[in-house]
């Protein structure tokens, strides 16, 4: 009897591995295939997350372009101001009496400080729309 299990057992063995071999492989096999399925998943998220970050970046990149052409306008709006301001006073009837003209120009020079001041607030309400816009981003970042 005791040949017999030997023999049974002599047969049966490698079977046995056999089996438990292709039972780990098929486990390792499956876990494999959920590991990979995990890391395409975080690969495709973090690449829909780099290419939101480049949109937003190029988003920052044009309002800071918007914000140079502003300042540049509002220092175009401001010299253009002071320029018809003193070609009024040149081209005016009173052109041709020097102390009126020096007066007339004086006055124009006065008041420079609400021109700039006025322009600054309509300059200051673009800042802040830029500052909601950019707030805005942040907002989409996080």
């Amino acid at each position: 009897m005791m040949e017999f299990i030997v023999q049974w057992a002599t047969i049966l063995s490698p079977i046995i591995a056999v089996l438990i071999a292709w039972w780990m492989s098929k486990s390792s096999a499956r876990a494999t295939d959920k590991k990979i399925a995990a890391l395409e998943d975080s690969t495709n998220k973090q690449v829909e997350n780099i290419k939101k970050l480049a949109k937003l970046q190029v988003d920052i990149m044009v309002k800071r372009a918007e914000l140079e052409a502003g300042k540049t306008l509002f220092l175009a709006k401001q010299a253009q101001q002071e320029a018809n301001g003193i070609n009024a006073i040149l081209n005016s009837g009173w052109s041709h009496f020097a102390e009126a003209k020096e007066m007339s120009i004086k006055k124009f020079q006065e008041k420079k400080p609400e021109r700039d001041y006025e322009l600054c607030c309509k300059f200051i309400k673009e800042l802040e729309k830029f500052q909601e816009r950019i707030n805005e981003l942040k907002k989409e970042i996080d």
